[in-house]
């Protein structure tokens, strides 16, 4: 008797959680439904898959084998296969050489070169550990009794390709930081920051205040209302020498910055870096270069090392930087094919998509970021990538760097999360996509990864911000 009530108790538990998740599919369907009908995604694309990992089952989808543009959510192929291919302790390192001799006098007959391998954040001004990197250069070959250096500043980029941007980069992104790419010697995030100053009067031309002086920057920014939104884009090709500089600058704004691309961080590096020797006791008489051929012998003065891969992810994960992404797309290019570049790459990525048994049917991954228009997902393969990602060994480094900084406009999507409960999110945000996919553990230890989808809407970003932000307080119901 007893034996015969456990298992009806049994059996109306399963009825019971059966039928619960079915209401919940229900209420999120109804929701997603709604959305569908709202002006803003009238004439969208919209797709949501969710799937439950611990039973390797998918709960919802709609609209799941529609290919859509991903933006951002590439960063999530990157950095898994990074991680599986390099492991969370590796570091992109920068090597110091210098050829020729040192004589008594402390006078290299010879040159001094600088070799990366893709460090995004090499030099990088957004770090403070960073600005003491010339420092630790030059320290290195005052170490070696140097005193002059009767040569140049070579920067060696040849790890990687000459294309430092994918073809089909879009004109609007290409002179902004955000849109700088990635080449084998990288240099301040291949960006700098201007600065501009608003006019007197509404309608009154701005003023740069500061910037890169190897860059000529048209100023065509003007001064706006008060309450106008300050926005500046850059407009600019990869290699030129100039920016134009378009945009609104509010009445009244003593100092605000943006920034641009760098054209040629490689170049510009060895110009600063000849020139801070210069100003620290080490005269150089050659010009600054990165046209050059490596000779057959040289010899190493020191080594930089990067962050590692967990703080160079989490950087990438909640920041709107796309270059370490770059970066990591290419090495892994390289560690292919020996060269850097997108379409080795690329090869790469779909040998990864492979080797976890994924079927890369209606995705094609052409960056490591996202910004080309040309790489498009599935729903179904985000949420079931995201899923094998989930049985792999560096899982809980690689969830970890997951989530969106207070400062993101994107913020506002996070629903509140119930107590014991776990929500990691990734966006992926351009003009006309809104993306939002990661992973949800509720009280019960259940977890499941979800994607969705939204390209094409009519709606400014408060609203499309809130109709997703819909969608994931429904998944956090499952």
């Amino acid at each position: 008797m007893n034996y015969c009530k456990k298992l009806l108790l049994l059996l109306f538990v399963a009825v019971y959680g059966t039928a619960s998740m079915a209401q919940n599919t229900d209420r999120l369907d109804f929701v997603v439904r709604h959305i569908t009908r709202k002006p803003a995604v009238r004439h969208a694309s919209l797709a949501v898959c969710v799937h439950n990992i611990n039973k390797d089952s998918t709960v919802y989808t709609r609209n799941e084998d529609l290919a859509m543009l991903p933006g951002a959510v590439n960063k999530l192929f990157t950095t898994a296969a990074a991680y599986s291919r390099l492991g969370p302790k590796f570091t992109f390192e920068t090597y110091l050489y210098y050829t020729g001799s040192i004589d008594r006098q402390g006078t290299l007959n010879g040159d001094i070169i600088v070799t990366g391998s893709g460090d995004p954040f090499f030099c990088s001004n957004r770090f403070t550990y960073t600005d003491s990197t010339f420092y630790r250069l030059a320290g290195s070959i005052r170490n070696l009794g140097i005193r002059r250096i009767n040569g140049h500043i070579y920067a060696d980029t040849s790890l990687f390709e000459d294309m430092m941007m994918h073809p089909t980069w879009q004109w609007r992104d290409i002179g902004n930081g955000y849109g700088s790419g990635a080449c084998g010697l990288n240099y301040n995030e291949n960006s700098v920051d201007v600065h501009f100053k608003a006019g007197r009067r509404v309608g009154d031309a701005t003023s740069i205040t500061s910037s890169h002086p190897g860059i000529e920057f048209v100023n065509q920014v003007v001064t706006g209302p008060r309450d106008t939104v300050c926005d500046v884009c850059f407009y600019g090709s990869p290699y030129g020498d100039s920016r134009i500089c378009k945009g609104v600058v509010p009445l009244g704004t003593a100092d605000t910055h943006f920034r641009a691309s760098m054209p040629q961080p490689a170049l510009a590096m060895a110009r600063d870096f000849t020139h801070y020797l210069r100003n620290h006791g080490i005269a150089v008489t050659g010009d600054p270069s990165d046209h050059f051929t490596m000779p057959k012998q040289y010899k190493k003065v020191c080594v930089d090392t990067s962050f590692n891969l967990f703080t160079i992810t989490a950087l990438t994960m909640q920041t709107t930087s796309t270059i370490a992404a770059e970066s990591l797309y290419k090495m892994l290019g390289c560690l292919r094919d020996g060269h850097g570049g997108y379409a080795s790459g690329r090869k790469f990525m779909y040998d990864y998509f492979n080797e976890l048994d994924l079927n890369p049917s209606g995705v094609q991954v052409v960056d490591g970021s996202g910004i080309s228009r040309e790489n498009h997902v599935t729903a179904y393969f985000v949420a079931q990538f995201l899923d094998v990602v989930a049985r792999q060994p560096f899982f809980w480094d690689f969830v970890g760097t997951l989530g969106i900084s207070r400062k993101m406009p994107e913020y506002s999507i996070i629903p509140q999360v119930p107590e014991g409960c776990s929500l990691k999110i990734k966006t992926g945000i351009m003009s006309g996509v809104r993306n939002c996919v990661g992973y949800f553990t509720n009280d019960d230890d259940e977890m499941y990864s979800f994607a969705i989808l939204c390209n094409n809407f009519d709606g400014d970003d408060a609203t499309m911000n809130a109709l997703i932000r819909d969608i994931l307080e429904e998944i956090i119901r499952l």
